[in-house]
């Protein structure tokens, strides 16, 4: 086995397409025996220049073990300065005896050429470092010029990731990339090995400079037949792509672009490798076709017989093209739809960025008082002048249609469903007690009729009124603060449920009325195997509750978030001001809606927007019980919440409606089996977060996220990160005093954290409507929603963050 050195050594002479820097190595007995003349030998051989003094250890570039990054390295020493040379080695040799490890004879200390500013530096592995998934994983860094930010951990510095299906390096356009990937392939085949981590360098001139070379060593804890079932996997997903991006009848638009985050956006919802039952069952529920129903309902244009998201590898994705069909009137021409969703396909491809913001930044899908002067931008060259003014005004008198309520699709139609829900699952409980599977099918079809259509419905209001709202500042009506204090004034029922939790702490409620209301809540709205608020210990326990939820006392100042609501709620309280009420008037009479003026306006976006969060709380009762349902029919079929989790909802529907060969348990352990291992895949496979050819399944290239800032506020503050499933019930809730909270996605299950003062959220999947921008809009809560998986994995490593809402950055503290 050789060394980190002999490596080097060995390469240097045999490689064509790259190079390694001028090196010197000496074992550290040399070095004993005599400092002096070693200094000498590095002062003859690199002259007056900088060097690299670096480790290599016996057993640190193992193939099985590795202790990379264990031992010290000192960059940019003057090779003419002999104390310099030997205060780096001394470090080097120092760090050998680090953890009481013992000095080997055959240690030695490296010394490389340093590699001038490089246009692009950092490592790659070869397979991917945790699942061993067959991928060339190139993390890089090309805005810094240093070599040494990628492996140095600098989570300030720009620190990307580009993935490559193995056997697909041939479709890598950039050159830099594909010179480096062939430099690696041919180093693979001079060791023998395709399981290795290059560290390299890359300036002007595209000619790699390798500086490390070493076997990847968590081979051992690779599942090896996950990984060979990648290649067929990821060739099914091309195939599929391929048969979808051309034109399906019916349908607007003659391609389209899948992402993981527009209009539903999955993403947030139920994960980016969600199991089986969980996007079956978000699926069954909303994106088969309660999306289309409420749509209709509401004047849209609808692609009939479309599921909006389709499955990728088991990765849930939407079919942009259905969103912006179904974002537009009825009354449009087809011509005219399909030539407006081909120019917003076009541009969602181009600006990736922008995949959890279609509805405000890419479509059109509700008018705008600032739309007659942005028509240009938002449809770009895709219709004619006269065909654009008359798109302005069919968006206007569809708009206008849905204020009034006068087609069906209201408000009004939507609470009186939501209501109706209510009402069915208070007799539900009152005439069954705790119900048996069998009532699945009937909870299913009420939630669809009455919960996720009414739901979908408010939600496409709220977007409607903050399309108008947001553009009464655009046109100089309102102030941005102004109409600010207005969002952060429109109390939800998250409002409620931080007084319902002040209440449990004071004892002025108590545990058993807080459960009953608030109890089916859980971090995951889909995920069996995220507990419930009645099953968390923080709120089950007999000794909390009437004696006080929290476990030490709060710190000096605001209990919560809803403490310093009430400055923001004096604008809904006392309305606008005359000369606000005056210039708001003046913009709705001067674009046609002078039927309607400005309190009504303001009131119709409370109701929307209230609204919208009420129907989410009330539907997401009857999916918790669904889920308690299916764990009852689980624990009675001896199967555990884990194995169900990977069965589909109709696994367990077809278990209820027909006779079976084998018993219920063999039958359902045997598919939870077959989907675990195809979930283990689902993990492993990397696909973008916005998919537009079938290039983009083989190579995934780093994808800028933009968050959605809320407020315009700043803190900088310890980060604590809250998971979900079975470990949320392990949280300490005292901690989350004065920190920024992060989540991945998130839902009505966590909005218990909105009763303790936090001081910021940061979610890596999030709309700019999504459910916790307007939790943070109403607390007055600085947070960046959406900030994606660069920004996401960065914060992982560091213990604090600095949120700047104003200046739009998110940045990690070290």
């Amino acid at each position: 086995m050789r060394s980190k050195a002999q490596t080097l050594h060995w390469l240097a002479p045999r490689l064509t397409a790259s190079r390694i820097p001028k090196s010197f190595s000496f074992p550290v007995t040399d070095w004993k025996e005599d400092a002096s003349h070693v200094q000498n030998q590095l002062v003859v051989c690199f002259g007056k220049g900088r060097v690299a003094i670096r480790s290599s250890a016996v057993g640190e570039d193992g193939a099985e073990t590795s202790a990379a990054g264990a031992f010290a390295s000192v960059l940019d020493v003057d090779s003419s300065d002999r104390d310099a040379l030997r205060d780096a080695v001394m470090r080097v040799l120092a760090s050998y005896r680090r953890d009481g490890r013992n000095a080997h004879v055959h240690d030695e200390v490296l010394v490389q050429a340093m590699v001038g500013e490089s246009a692009m530096s950092g490592v790659v592995f070869t397979h991917d470092l945790v699942s061993g998934a067959p991928y060339l994983v190139v993390n890089y860094d090309d805005a810094s010029g240093r070599t040494d930010t990628v492996t140095g951990g600098n989570t300030q510095s720009s620190n990307k990731t580009l993935y490559v299906h193995r056997g697909y390096r041939s479709e890598v356009r950039s050159a830099r990339f594909r010179a480096l990937l062939e430099a690696v392939e041919e180093v693979e085949t001079l060791l023998g090995s395709e399981f290795l981590d290059v560290e390299f360098a890359i300036g002007d001139d595209l000619i790699p400079e390798l500086l490390q070379v070493r076997e990847i060593t968590t081979q051992p804890n690779w599942n090896r037949a996950t990984a060979r079932r990648i290649d067929a996997t990821l060739d099914g997903v091309r195939r599929f792509v391929e048969s979808r991006i051309g034109v399906i009848p019916g349908v607007f638009g003659s391609t389209t672009v899948f992402g993981q985050m527009p209009d539903w956006n999955p993403a947030e919802m139920i994960g980016r490798a969600p199991r089986a039952l969980s996007l079956s069952l978000y699926t069954e529920l909303i994106t088969n076709g309660a999306w289309r129903l409420a749509r209709e309902r509401m004047g849209y244009a609808v692609p009939r017989g479309q599921r909006l998201v389709v499955s990728l590898a088991g990765q849930p994705f939407v079919d942009a093209r259905l969103s912006f069909h179904s974002l537009l009137p009825a009354t449009i021409n087809e011509d005219v739809g399909g030539r407006l969703v081909d120019a917003w396909v076009a541009k969602l491809a181009d600006r990736p960025e922008l995949h959890d913001k279609i509805e405000f930044d890419v479509a059109v899908s509700a008018y705008r008082f600032d739309l007659p002067d942005s028509a240009d931008t938002l449809c770009g060259d895709s219709l004619t002048q006269h065909e654009q003014a008359e798109f302005v005004v069919a968006v206007r008198t569809h708009t206008q249609a849905l204020l009034s309520g006068v087609n069906g699709g209201s408000v009004a139609d939507a609470e009186s469903a939501i209501a109706e829900l209510q009402q069915r699952q208070v007799s539900h409980r009152e005439s069954t007690g705790v119900a048996s599977e069998h009532a699945l099918l009937a909870m299913i079809d009420d939630v669809v009729q009455f919960g996720t259509v009414p739901f979908a419905m408010l939600a496409r209001h709220a977007f409607v009124a903050k399309s108008l709202l947001d553009s009464l500042v655009t046109v100089g009506a309102m102030s941005s603060e102004r109409l600010a204090e207005w969002y952060a004034g429109v109390q939800t029922v998250a409002g409620e449920l931080v007084g319902a939790i002040h209440s449990l702490e004071g004892a002025s409620l108590s545990r058993a009325e807080f459960l009953e209301r608030y109890g089916f809540l859980r971090p995951g709205t889909y995920d069996i195997l995220s507990p419930r608020y009645d099953q968390m210990p923080v709120f089950t326990n007999p000794r909390i509750g009437e004696q006080g939820l929290r476990r030490q006392s709060p710190p000096a100042g605001p209990r919560s978030i809803s403490e310093s609501a009430p400055v923001a709620r004096r604008l809904v309280e006392e309305g606008l001001t005359a000369s606000e009420r005056e210039a708001i008037e003046s913009v709705l009479n001067n674009h046609g809606f002078g039927d309607v003026d400005a309190d009504w306006l303001f009131a119709y976006a409370r109701r929307a927007i209230a609204g919208r969060e009420q129907a989410k709380f009330v539907f997401t009762r009857t999916i918790s019980d669904l889920l308690e349902l299916i764990a009852d029919f689980g624990e009675r079929n001896h199967l555990s919440r884990e194995e169900l989790s990977h069965l589909r909802i109709t696994d367990v529907l077809e278990m209820l409606t027909s006779s079976q060969i084998h018993a219920i348990e063999d039958e359902l352990r045997t598919r939870s089996v077959l989907s675990a291992d195809d979930h283990a895949v689902t993990a492993a496979v990397r696909l973008p977060q916005v998919l537009h050819d079938a290039a983009g399944v083989h190579i995934v290239p780093f994808q800028t996220a933009v968050p959605n800032f809320i407020t315009s506020r700043r803190v900088s503050a310890p980060l604590v990160r809250l998971g979900t499933g079975v470990h949320s019930a392990d949280i300490d809730v005292a901690h989350l005093s004065g920190k920024v909270v992060l989540i991945a996605g998130a839902d009505p299950g966590y909005d218990w954290i909105f009763a303790y003062p936090i001081v910021g959220l940061v979610t890596k999947f999030g709309g700019a409507n999504s459910h916790m921008a307007i939790r943070c809009a109403e607390f007055g809560l600085p947070a960046a929603i959406g900030c994606g998986e660069q920004i996401y994995e960065a914060l992982l490593a560091v213990p604090a963050v600095s949120l700047d809402c104003a200046a739009r950055i998110v940045r990690p503290l070290e």
